[in-house]
């Protein structure tokens, strides 16, 4: 079975329609469940979209920061390298520290925080794994 098809020359993994799908899907489901409180559900939604921005870029940047030999010799040939283990922590990290700096900044209320968090990555979790399986199951 194929991992990604190709449209063009690009080449598009499954994996990252699943996540984009998974995505959308709790996106709009935040938006119904914190729909009451209106002020923070934007603000906290701008910043969910912001850090998971923060976290592309950094993990695509800090391959030339863990491999900085990239810089002298083929500085475009990051962006084709997959990262690894070190890529990921440091993403995750910097996306993380940036929803931290925005919730302290804003002072949401805990309850509300908990809340989007907890339905964001259960529902991330759930839709993910259930289109990937019905995707599965269709092809």
């Amino acid at each position: 079975m194929l991992n990604a098809f190709q449209q063009g020359p690009f080449i598009i993994k499954y994996t990252w329609i699943y996540a984009l799908i998974a995505f959308l899907i709790t996106y709009y489901l935040l938006k119904m469940v914190l729909r009451k409180n209106e002020d923070f559900l934007q603000e906290f939604l701008d910043a969910l979209v912001s850090s998971l921005l923060i976290g592309v870029l950094s993990f695509k940047g800090s391959i030339l920061l863990y491999r900085p030999e990239l810089l002298k010799t083929n500085p475009l040939g990051a962006l084709y390298l997959s990262g690894g283990g070190k890529e990921w922590l440091t993403a995750i990290f910097l996306a993380c520290l940036y929803l931290v700096w925005k919730t302290k900044k804003s002072q949401w209320p805990n309850k509300l925080i908990g809340t989007g968090i907890a339905y964001g990555i259960v529902t991330f979790i759930t839709s993910y794994w259930l289109v990937r399986t019905l995707f599965f199951l269709i092809i």
